[in-house]
């Protein structure tokens, strides 16, 4: 419970299993998970990767407005993200030179002419830079470039679901009024891998928009993304859950929504296909990361609380030595984690409509039967 400071939400990465944290955020807006009820309003808004998308678009929505935040973000991930039926794409990537397309009749019955003009283009795309791969590789005995599948990804879908659903003025004036709504994206510099943090004045109209892209930019499977002479990709890489900057934003309660399942117990309905293996590995590896994070953010705890016990103990005060600005205050973190590995046969680039509402259910579910003990809150 939350009644003086700052309540924040924080979420992951994770391509299409951010669907979670959109089940998550409605079942905490509407009141029925125990942990949030009587909490101030989310006032900061922290992501990475798909997460961040999942920030800005609450960031951009006015207090109020109609629809709300959680419902907005429904209404894109159910509807306007996966875009099946007749679109052989969803509305996050495309992919390059479809040779299959031919084969969809109703495709092609409905846009002859653009199917063969962009296939076409693409073969102009793609043909170039796997001759400069092949040369390199040849040259060089290399052949590590051909692992890049970025070329065969086109992400302007998602630049343009960002460019539609975000409104960047509305985030710049976030922080100028109460409550507010303090945003924070991460994405990690290519060269020198280090973190950077996007903060509301960032989302200007020349860039606003690429800092979004660029954090989902997932390594190898997406391009980078090129801001102020600078290349970024996917935040994930160095803050998978961007804790430190929601208590430098001054939360005292943050709600962390996480993607992957917890590494302590058996994960339900877990499959034994090679996919499936291969999507517990990396649950188990982000998952670790994100323990770390919270243990150190207890230990922070644990030494807030014994610094109230001297000062009621001895009369002194030690507070001086461990700042609030440096992030040194009592802070209580509500996580969220989802009970199997989510996303169908394509894992992180699921968008099917059936895999994005399972995965919002499961997020509305889990919320609604919170339990702080069970979940391994930082209290």
């Amino acid at each position: 419970m939350s009644l003086d400071g700052k309540v924040g939400l924080v979420f992951s990465g994770g391509g299409a299993r951010a669907a979670y944290e959109v089940g998550v955020l409605k079942a905490i807006n509407d009141g029925r998970c125990p942990a949030a009820k009587n909490e101030n309003p989310a006032e900061v808004f922290c992501g990475t990767g798909a997460g961040a998308f999942n920030a800005a678009v609450i960031a951009s929505r006015f207090p109020g407005q109609y629809p709300g935040p959680a419902d907005y973000l429904v209404s894109l991930w159910a509807d306007e993200i996966p875009r099946e039926g007749r679109a052989r794409n969803n509305r996050v990537y495309r992919k390059r030179v479809d040779t299959l397309q031919f084969f969809d009749i109703p495709y092609m019955w409905r846009r002859p002419l653009k199917s063969w003009v962009q296939y076409f283009a693409d073969v102009g795309h793609v043909a170039p830079e796997l001759a400069r791969r092949t040369w390199k590789a040849v040259v060089n005995r290399n052949f590590s470039a051909w692992l890049n599948l970025a070329i065969w990804h086109d992400t302007s879908p998602m630049l343009r679901l960002i460019s539609e659903s975000i409104s960047l003025e509305t985030i710049r004036d976030g922080e100028r009024g109460r409550p507010q709504r303090a945003l924070r994206v991460v994405a990690t510099e290519r060269g020198s891998g280090k973190a950077r943090v996007f903060a509301n004045a960032d989302f200007t109209e020349e860039a606003g928009h690429a800092v979004v892209l660029a954090s989902c930019a997932l390594p190898i499977l997406f391009p980078t993304v090129g801001i102020q002479g600078r290349e970024y990709m996917y935040g994930g890489l160095v803050m998978q859950t961007p804790l430190q900057p929601a208590i430098s934003a001054g939360c005292s309660v943050i709600h962390l929504i996480h993607n992957e399942p917890r590494i302590d117990k058996p994960l339900e309905q877990e499959e034994s296909s090679t996919r499936e293996m291969l999507n517990h590995t990396i649950a188990v590896a982000l998952a670790a990361t994100l323990e770390r994070d919270l243990e150190s953010r207890r230990r922070v705890n644990e030494a807030m609380e014994a610094l109230d016990r001297l000062r009621r103990d001895t009369g002194r005060d030690a507070s001086a030595y461990l700042s609030p600005d440096a992030g040194y205050r009592r802070v209580t973190v509500h996580q969220y984690r989802p009970r199997r590995v989510l996303g169908g046969k394509s894992g992180l680039l699921d968008f099917s409509c059936k895999s994005i509402e399972a995965s919002i259910a499961d997020g509305e579910r889990d919320a609604m039967r919170h339990d702080c003990d069970e979940s391994g809150c930082v209290l």
